[in-house]
């Protein structure tokens, strides 16, 4: 009897079942359909094949992920299958990752503009198309991006709307770039990260969870901004620096290379070098 009302209450694991399936399922259509497609094209137009075959596997990947974009929002999520909105996000992950993998097809996507537009507004991303991103920039969760006119992503760096926690969970959230923001190459953007109008991140920087660079602020080269951190307008900071949790960098500051601010400071500004006080107990 006791092991007959633990089965009752046990959970189903019905998700994690079928998502090898339905796995397998998306992946034959997106690479199978225009195969076909393709083929059949071959027939009587040989040149028109390869154009055909790349807009039919963009047109169905990017169909395939719009039943699961509504799992694609901020917050913390179980990584486990049996988990709904972690299903939905791995069979959204799926779709555009079959995309950003296929890296002739998908550089030719982000070469022709009527593409981009295309495969960008099928997996969600509603912010402006005047950006650039290389194949070889990793960004995933395009509902979560917001991006305005003029951004520019250079190659190898990476907009981390997801990091996995070593507890089991998977942190999301969106990044937002405002007016021709640039992110330098190798440099790392965490969840939550908003850079407002020509603010500018350098080579190899890091910046951490919900951290804020105001307009026309300026991170150097292989600089450790961490969580949290509100760095004001017209800021510098000099290459190889670091910045702890929850610090705020005021309006104009000029921080030397290799400087060091602590958590929870707040540094004004002064004629000579910042000052560092601390902001709350």
């Amino acid at each position: 009897m006791k092991d007959l009302l633990m089965a009752r209450t046990e959970p189903i694991r019905w998700r994690a079942l079928i998502f090898p399936w339905i796995s397998v399922a998306y992946l034959t259509l997106i690479y199978g359909l225009p195969t076909a497609c393709a083929t059949f094209v071959w027939r009587s137009s040989p040149w028109a094949a390869p154009p055909a075959w790349i807009v039919l596997f963009l047109v169905v990947a990017g169909a395939l992920s719009l039943p699961h974009q509504g799992a694609v929002r901020p917050g913390k999520f179980r990584r486990d299958l049996n988990d709904l909105a972690y299903f939905h996000r791995r069979l959204y992950g799926l779709c555009w990752t079959a995309v950003y993998y296929n890296t002739p097809a998908y550089y030719v996507c982000l070469s022709v503009p009527p593409l981009k537009w295309m495969t960008f507004r099928l997996f969600g991303y509603r912010g402006s198309m005047n950006f650039t991103v290389y194949p070889d920039t990793w960004i995933r969760d395009l509902p979560l991006l917001d991006f305005e006119d003029g951004v520019y992503v250079s190659n190898r760096a990476t907009l981390g709307t997801n990091i996995v926690l070593g507890n089991g969970t998977l942190l999301v959230g969106g990044i937002t770039l405002r007016e021709n923001a640039l992110v330098g190459h190798l440099a790392v953007l965490g969840p939550g990260v908003e850079m407002e109008a020509d603010a500018e991140v350098g080579v190899g920087a890091a910046i951490g969870l919900r951290a804020k660079l105001q307009e026309s602020s300026f991170v150097g080269a292989r600089c450790g901004i961490a969580h949290g951190v509100l760095v004001g307008r017209n800021v510098t900071i000099g290459p190889h620096s670091y910045v702890d949790n929850a610090a705020v960098i005021h309006d104009g500051v000029k921080l030397p290379a290799r400087s060091t601010i602590a958590s929870r400071s707040i540094v004004d500004k002064r004629p000579s070098r910042p000052s560092v006080a601390k902001a709350w107990a």
